[in-house]
């Protein structure tokens, strides 16, 4: 069995009548197709079983598993999958079911072969079309992730300055005189009492209320100021 690509249309043709499947095989078969025959409805499970398909042409009476069990059995690996259903005893309550159960084309023996090349080639548009729209739902679901990730970031990053600006507002308000951070590079009025300031900066890191690195700014702040001052 030849190797097929991930982009290849992935078909299965299943008639009892082998010489029925060697013309509809050599009929379809493109280079961007690959096409497996069966004479059986089973063996044709067993392949698509392993290797879920997009096209499946079958016939609808065959021995041992008809054509509907087969179509039946396809949509459960690829929902997706289109069937076309070729049969010799078609009648009207057959071709309706078919539908029924899924089917996207119904053609009857004897039939010409243009009339099965236009039904595959729709079948294969029908295929690129789900696929494209399945890459642009793929699309869309990145680009919602990707909106939704950021907009995650941008509230985390809100939620951080707000506590950024309640931290500060708790600092000012528990030490009167303790220095702000719109002080940090202006020079102190008077002589403040700096051992306080150290105390009170001390605590309100040991409360949480300052980060370690707002603790060592504040106190590089205030040993320089001592020193101006000394």
């Amino acid at each position: 069995m030849k190797q097929v690509q991930a982009s290849s249309i992935r078909t299965v043709i299943v008639d009892d009548d082998r010489t029925i499947g060697d013309i509809l095989r050599d009929l379809i078969s493109k280079e961007h197709v690959s096409v497996e025959v069966f004479n059986d409805g089973f063996e044709a499970l067993q392949f698509i079983k392993k290797q879920p398909v997009d096209i499946l042409i079958t016939d609808l009476v065959m021995p041992r598993i008809g054509g509907l069990e087969v179509l039946r059995r396809a949509k459960i690996t690829n929902p997706d999958v289109v069937v076309i259903i070729i049969t010799g005893h078609a009648s009207l309550e057959t071709a309706i079911e078919a539908v029924r159960e899924g089917a996207y084309d119904y053609i009857k023996k004897p039939f010409k072969l243009q009339e099965m090349e236009i039904v595959f080639n729709n079948a294969v548009e029908r295929v690129t079309l789900i696929r494209e729209n399945r890459q642009l739902l793929k699309e869309l679901k990145e680009a919602y992730d990707q909106l939704v990730a950021i907009k995650k970031e941008r509230t985390e990053s809100n939620y951080e300055d707000k506590e950024e600006e309640d931290r500060m507002d708790r600092l000012n308000f528990f030490s009167r005189d303790l220095l702000g951070l719109h002080l940090m590079h202006t020079s102190p009025i008077g002589k403040p009492n700096y051992f306080e300031q150290l105390q009170n900066i001390s605590m309100l890191k040991k409360d949480g209320l300052l980060t370690e690195k707002e603790f060592n700014a504040f106190k590089a702040h205030l040993l320089k100021a001592m020193k101006a001052h000394e």
